[in-house]
């Protein structure tokens, strides 16, 4: 997550969807609360957050949920910021985590036993069973309240993340090159998947899949302008 009071914007950063790109881009022009100096000795003991500093010191996870940063804000200080987080295709998504967790250093300690027990597993099918049965994956509930609002204002897409990007530089009044961090050169997804498994994930992923509006074969419905919640809710709703 990133926040910049000064310029009104906050980025949830949902993971695998391009947003190792997107927060590099905006990175210079945040605010970076961790050099507060209790943030940094919270740091010191292990404890990289910080929900009880003034609002604008609060230190938040790299992929803090939306309404957590609801819950966590001023209500109209939450109200003033420009919000905006991207998607990404389900069944995409698994294999790009899939691939992550096979790769990822050893020293990324976020995803240390994921990633020891990912590597033990003998193929994709074995993984994403695993992560079925954990069922933590979920961009819904990144990304709305308890009761299924939509919490940000503008909603980009993985699959159109530079035209949606340009789009939210512009609404912000920012200059930021988007840089490509974290890129694979995997296949295709579709090559990873048998029927059977395109059913297990528009099964689990039922609720990203209808209010995101994916398909396994296309990437996605136009991405949702700003215009409040309540209308990019609607709107995606109408493209599902």
């Amino acid at each position: 997550m990133l926040i910049s009071y000064r310029h009104q914007f906050a980025f949830i950063h949902v993971p695998k969807t391009a947003g190792s790109s997107v927060a590099g881009a905006l990175y210079p022009h945040a605010d970076h609360s961790q050099h507060y100096w209790a943030n940094r000795w919270l740091e010191r003991i292990g404890i990289k957050v910080n929900h009880y500093a003034p609002y604008r010191l609060r230190r938040f996870r790299p992929h803090t949920p939306a309404d957590t940063l609801r819950r966590n804000l001023p209500g109209d200080v939450f109200e003033s910021l420009f919000k905006f987080a991207f998607v990404r295709n389900p069944w995409d998504l698994m294999v790009s985590y899939f691939h992550f967790l096979r790769t990822a250093e050893e020293h990324a300690t976020h995803v240390s036993h994921r990633r020891r027990f990912a590597t033990r597993l003998p193929d994709f099918e074995a993984y994403l069973r695993y992560e079925i049965r954990r069922g933590k994956i979920s961009q819904t509930q990144m990304l709305c309240d308890p009761r299924g609002r939509l919490l940000v204002d503008f909603l980009g897409r993985y699959e159109t993340v530079a035209a949606d990007f340009s789009h939210v530089c512009r609404r912000i009044g920012l200059v930021a090159p988007l840089g490509h961090v974290n890129a694979s050169s995997r296949r295709d997804y579709r090559d990873y998947y048998s029927p059977r498994l395109v059913a297990l994930v528009r099964d689990h992923f039922a609720e990203d899949i209808e209010r995101f509006g994916y398909d396994y074969d296309a990437g996605a419905s136009r991405a949702v302008r700003d215009g409040g919640p309540r209308s990019a809710d609607a709107g995606l709703r109408r493209a599902a």
